[in-house]
């Protein structure tokens, strides 16, 4: 328990637990939003560099790049993880208690690292920067970093930190709902998670419209991810089977596309653009939406 707490008798409002269902949601939306990501810092490298950007095109026939890229990419990942975890237990230690860290694996799911304190409590915006200080800190540093040395390489920490984020965004954006004045501690009862605490249940709730925006942004994202991971999963396919070449980003026609092309004619099987994504997420945010206001007016009558 934090020493700043109040005395006040504080009962529990909502809870958020960490399911399976929830850590396999992280898993897949975390695999898209590294591709994602680094979508947004190439751009940016690129405009950094005041050049053009250029196609990234991936052949079946060039399997050692692609395990070297790996090889590389994983050491810029453990590099990266050190450093989160830190930041996290840095304002841990600030506004409550001594964190522990830690790996593992969540309902065989999910691999993690972690730091976690228990028992400890927190005021909502203590904990919001807790969670969100790896993500904005290192995403800051690495952005200075690439203004001095414009390196590709730059890319794919940064993109792996802003991917490994998801659940410390995702638990802000609940925590978002909430008004300032509530505490966050342990769930009650047993799981990992955080429960929500106010002095009246009835006097505290989620501020006004933020239901409406959690249900279009589920949607919208559920809907990115659907197709991301149709995407990547054609990537996979074809290298693994040498059907054709995959082609990312085309500077004439805006860059997050995806093309997988066939051999020998050169025929797209799929192709993807900036557009058409955006578009068909925000389709996907609305119509959620709507399924969600109609499904509490039934249950409300």
């Amino acid at each position: 328990m934090s020493r700043s707490e109040p005395a006040t008798v504080r009962r529990p409002l909502a809870a958020f637990r960490l399911t399976r269902a929830v850590a396999l949601q992280w898993l897949v939306v975390s695999g898209v939003g590294f591709f994602g990501f680094a979508y947004a810092f190439g751009h940016l490298l690129a405009w950094i560099r005041g050049t053009s950007l250029e196609p990234i095109v991936i052949a079946p026939s060039s399997p050692p790049t692609i395990a070297g890229w790996l090889a590389v990419s994983l050491g810029l990942l453990v590099c990266v993880v050190v450093p989160h975890e830190l930041l996290h237990g840095v304002f841990m230690r600030r506004y409550g208690d001594s964190p522990r860290y830690g790996i593992g694996v969540s309902y065989f799911v999910l691999p993690y690292a972690y730091a976690e304190t228990s028992g400890a409590s927190y005021t909502r915006n203590q904990l919001l920067v807790a969670l969100l200080a790896p993500f904005v800190g290192i995403t800051a540093v690495g952005l200075a970093a690439m203004t001095v040395v414009p390196s590709p390489l730059l890319i794919v920490p940064l993109a792996a930190n802003a991917a490994g984020s998801i659940g410390d965004l995702w638990m802000a954006a609940i925590l978002c709902q909430y008004p300032a004045d509530v505490r966050v501690g342990d769930p009650p009862g047993d799981g990992r998670g955080f429960g929500i605490y106010g002095p009246d249940e009835r006097s505290v709730s989620r501020l006004p419209g933020t239901t409406l925006l959690s249900q279009f942004l589920t949607g919208a994202v559920g809907t990115l991810v659907t197709v991301a991971a149709y995407a990547l999963l054609v990537v996979f396919l074809s290298l693994a089977f040498g059907s054709g070449d995959v082609v990312l980003g085309d500077p004439d026609r805006g860059w997050l596309l995806f093309r997988h092309d066939r051999q020998p004619g050169g025929t797209a099987v799929l192709e993807i653009g900036d557009r058409t994504l955006i578009g068909t997420a925000v389709l996907g945010g609305l119509a959620w939406t709507v399924i969600g206001a109609v499904r509490r007016r039934l249950i409300g009558e």
